[in-house]
């Protein structure tokens, strides 16, 4: 158990360069906005279990999908939400993809995780026709997915903007834009 004395010289430690990196942080504002990024994530976490029926990990997996599809379909410009979702049927089509097919150990080396999972949790994603898996085109979105684009995507963005909106009330969003990287 550490001491106010041990807690105060722990304090001390931290450098000039560290304490203008995080000047933003001491604010009043920061307690309040970190409590509605915690109450943010928690409800995104508990929807991807309950709505899409998937655990987390799984969902992860699906987001590398999802932007390496977003990546293809925004070479020829970003698109709007509403354009995303009336060009989703080219976003899952087998050409989109042949020129740099997504496969099981290109998601696993980017999430760090073993192939052999990243596999079986694929495989159950096409098996709710979230994705496909196609010889020439490798992993990409299925039918499944316009559903959760419409729906879910729909309330996180919803949800995000509430986020911030609180952020900007309280002075977090402020705070937090005017951090340094150091």
């Amino acid at each position: 158990m550490t001491t106010d004395k041990e807690t105060n010289e722990n304090i001390k430690t931290i450098s000039s360069e560290e304490k203008k990196s995080i000047k933003g942080v001491n604010a009043p504002a920061f307690s309040k906005g970190l409590y509605d990024w915690l109450m943010f994530l928690l409800a995104y976490y508990s929807r991807i279990r309950e709505n899409l029926k998937i655990d987390f990990e799984t969902f992860i997996i699906l987001q590398v999908v999802v932007s390496h599809s977003l990546y293809h379909l925004n070479k020829d410009g970003v698109k709007k939400f509403t354009e995303i979702q009336k060009n989703f049927d080219l976003m899952s089509m087998s050409n989109l993809s042949k020129i740099n097919k997504l496969a099981f150990a290109s998601i696993a080396e980017v999430l760090h995780l073993p192939r052999e999972t990243v596999r079986r949790k694929v495989l159950q994603l096409e098996q709710k026709e979230i994705v496909k898996i196609d010889d020439v085109s490798g992993i990409i979105l299925g039918p499944a997915y316009k559903t959760i684009y419409k729906e879910f995507v729909s309330k996180t963005t919803l949800d995000t903007s509430t986020l911030v909106k609180r952020w900007k009330t309280n002075g977090t969003l402020e705070r937090l834009l005017q951090m340094d990287k150091k």
